[in-house]
Formats: C-alpha cells, sequence, structure tokens
C-alpha cells in the first residue's frame, strides 16, 4: 500500500467513487420511496426485467447500452451516468486533497485523511439530493459516517478512538440539545433528527472542535442562502414547507471544507479579530 503512486490511487478512488456513486443513485431512488435497498435487485423500472451485472458498471453500462435499456430499449435517464461520473470525480479528488502536497509519481501518503475525505465528499450527493426535495437525510449516510469515524479512528494519521466517541456523541447531543431549546423557544419543529445524526457522524470523523466548525459554516451558509431565498419564495406566493431549504445540505458542503482548511480559517479569524 505505501508504495501505491499518486496517479496509480486517483484511478483506483476514481473507480471506487464510480461505484460508490452508482449505489448512492440506487439510495437516491428507493430510499425516499420507502423500497428496500438490497431487494428486489436491480431491474428495469418499465418492464420490471432484473438487470444483469454487466449492464451495472458504472457509467460504462450506460454508454455501453447507448442510453437505452436493454430489455425494452427504453431511454435511461442522463442522471445516472452524471451521478457516478461526479462520485468518481469527487474520490479523486478526496485522495488528491490529502496527499496534493507530493508529487504524482510519490507514493500516498495519508491514507487515514484520503478515506476520511472520501466519505465526507461523495456524501453531499444523497444528501443534497434526498433532503433537498424530501426532507430526509439517509441513515446510510448520517450513521453510517459513525460508524466509518469510529472504524478510521483506529488507524494512525486521524483522531483517536476516544476523540472520535467523543466527537459523535457531542456534536449529536449538543445539536440535538440546541434543536430542543429552539423548538421550545418557536414552539414548532427547529432541527431535524437527521441532521442530528448527520452531525454526529461528522464529529465521529473530525472530532468536536471540527463539528463545531462544521455547524458554524452551515450556519453562516444558511443565512447567506436563505435570506434571499425566503424574501423569493415570499414574492411567489410559495408555502412554508416549499420555500424551505433543509439544513442537511449546508452541513454535507461545510463538512469537507472544514476537514480540509478548518485550523487554518480558525486561524485567520483569530488572527483578523485579535491581531496576532
Amino acid at each position: 500500500m505505501e508504495n501505491i503512486p499518486l496517479w496509480y490511487g486517483l484511478i483506483l478512488f476514481f473507480a471506487l467513487g464510480a461505484c460508490v456513486g452508482s449505489f448512492y443513485n440506487v439510495i437516491v431512488y428507493r430510499m425516499p420511496r420507502g423500497i428496500s435497498l438490497i431487494n428486489p435487485p436491480s431491474h428495469c423500472p418499465l418492464c420490471k426485467k432484473r438487470i444483469p451485472i454487466y449492464y451495472n458498471l458504472p457509467i460504462v453500462g450506460w454508454l455501453w447500452l447507448r442510453g437505452k435499456s436493454a430489455c425494452c430499449k427504453q431511454p435511461i435517464s442522463v442522471i445516472y451516468p452524471i451521478g457516478e461520473s461526479l462520485c468518481g470525480l469527487l474520490g479523486a479528488i478526496a485522495l488528491f486533497s490529502a496527499n496534493y502536497n507530493i508529487p504524482f509519481t510519490a507514493p500516498i501518503a495519508n491514507w487515514t485523511d484520503a478515506l476520511a475525505m472520501f466519505w465526507l465528499l461523495l456524501g453531499m450527493y444523497p444528501v443534497c439530493a434526498i433532503d433537498v426535495k424530501y426532507k430526509l437525510i439517509p441513515d446510510s449516510i448520517s450513521v453510517g459516517g459513525i460508524v466509518v469515524g469510529l472504524v478510521l479512528s483506529m488507524f494512525p494519521g486521524g483522531i483517536t478512538p476516544f476523540e472520535s466517541l467523543l466527537g459523535a456523541i457531542g456534536a449529536g447531543g449538543g445539536l440535538w440539545l440546541l434543536g430542543f431549546v429552539a423548538t421550545k423557544i418557536l414552539k414548532k419543529d427547529a432541527m431535524g433528527f437527521g441532521d442530528v445524526k448527520l452531525l454526529a457522524g461528522y464529529g465521529a470523523l473530525m472530532g468536536v472542535n471540527g463539528a463545531v466548525e462544521t455547524l458554524i459554516l452551515a450556519a453562516l451558509l444558511g443565512i447567506v442562502v436563505m435570506i434571499p431565498w425566503a424574501k423569493i419564495a415570499e414574492k411567489k406566493g410559495l408555502s412554508d414547507n416549499s420555500g424551505q431549504i433543509p439544513f442537511g445540505p449546508f452541513l454535507a458542503v461545510s463538512a469537507p471544507v472544514m476537514y480540509l482548511w478548518g485550523q487554518s480559517l480558525l486561524n485567520l479569524y483569530v488572527q483578523f479579530v485579535i491581531g496576532e
């Protein structure tokens, strides 16, 4: 593993990202509809015929079939290869971002950071795609993040298992408490439990400090986006639900940013405020 050059690792992470993106396509389609992710197996949504595994190859399968199903020759949405390609690109970016300071020919230096970034970057796809439309966050991403964070903490190069567990409990519990208090004050639901579990997953990956920094950046992004969006929704006469943007996407976008540059941004802020 230590002798794998970065250029070869980028190819592997692109391929792995595309495969994960194919599974995320399944999550995006099935989860909001209450369909099991396992049963039934992959099948044509029109004629219900099972899709052979060789037609399910990410990106390649769609190109091979020229965008039409093999069974009934109906068009296959281009969103599937686009999602797979996007996740493949994010997978390669994840590895590069954790090893960007070395030549492409040098061995990969930090696998733990690369895998953490892989999870954070690719998780943006299903969180944004589902939460924006259905106001739901998949447990496979939120709870899965807690599991991934605890597992990665057992390897060198990242936070310790104690910091990971403390991050999950502290970040998730803190956001739940904040939402509970806000709900009592506003007398309406102020924070979904999906957001709580999602931040708990980020806490397991990044520790308490990283999760808090993620929450702060997400809140700032939310303010920047929601104020003009609320005015647009009001002008168009949209209801509160239809004109509302959920918080999950802001958390999902903020997490990889703060994982990479959280400490640097904090230092810049302190230097700007204190002048030291």
